[in-house]
C-alpha cells in the first residue's frame, strides 16, 4: 500500500484573525517562511475564503494555493505567514497617551472651539507610540495628548498645538 501526494501545488490553510478578515480578498498574494529554509520567502495566492468564523479561536480559515515546482516545500511544514492587513477605509491614529480608560468606557478627549468632549473609541493595532482608533472622529479633530477622566466633558481649555 502507498500514498500518492501531489507536491507541485500545495494548499496552505491560514486561520486569519477576525480583525483582519475585512482586508482579505481572493487573488491577493501572501508571503510566508518555513524553518527549513531560513531567510527565504515563499508565496501563495488566496483562492478560497471560508466565510465561517471559528467561535473558539475567532479566526476564519483562508486557503492559499502555493506553486511548489521545485518540490522543496513539503506537506506538514510549519509556515510563518506574513499576512498583509488593510482597512476598507483609512485609519486614524492617536498617541497611546491620548486614550483614557475607565471601568465603563474607553475614550479620547476631542477639543472643539476650546471645549472638551469625550468620544468613545475602540482600539485597533499599535504602531510604535501611536494606536489606531475607531469612533466618531475625523482626520482634523483636535485630541488631547493626555487622556484622563479628570478632564470632564464641557471643560474650557486653551489649546496649545504640539510642534
Amino acid at each position: 500500500m502507498l500514498r500518492v501526494q501531489q507536491i507541485s501545488r500545495l494548499r496552505l490553510v491560514v486561520p486569519v484573525p477576525e480583525a483582519d478578515v475585512a482586508g482579505t480578498s481572493s487573488g491577493a498574494r501572501v508571503n510566508f517562511t518555513v524553518p527549513a529554509y531560513p531567510g527565504e520567502t515563499f508565496g501563495g495566492v488566496v483562492v478560497r475564503i471560508s466565510h465561517a468564523l471559528d467561535e473558539k479561536t475567532r479566526t476564519m480559515p483562508v486557503e492559499l494555493d502555493v506553486i511548489n515546482d521545485s518540490g522543496r516545500l513539503a506537506p506538514g511544514m510549519f509556515p510563518e505567514v506574513l499576512w498583509p492587513t488593510s482597512r476598507p477605509k483609512p485609519s486614524l491614529f492617536v498617541p497611546a497617551t491620548a486614550i483614557a480608560t475607565t471601568t465603563e468606557r474607553t475614550f479620547v478627549i476631542r477639543i472643539r472651539n476650546g471645549v472638551t468632549e469625550w468620544v468613545d473609541v475602540k482600539r485597533g493595532i499599535s504602531n510604535g507610540d501611536m494606536v489606531e482608533v475607531f469612533g466618531d472622529l475625523t482626520e482634523n479633530d483636535l485630541v488631547a495628548v493626555r487622556g484622563t477622566d479628570e478632564l470632564r466633558p464641557g471643560t474650557r481649555v486653551n489649546v496649545k498645538q504640539a510642534t
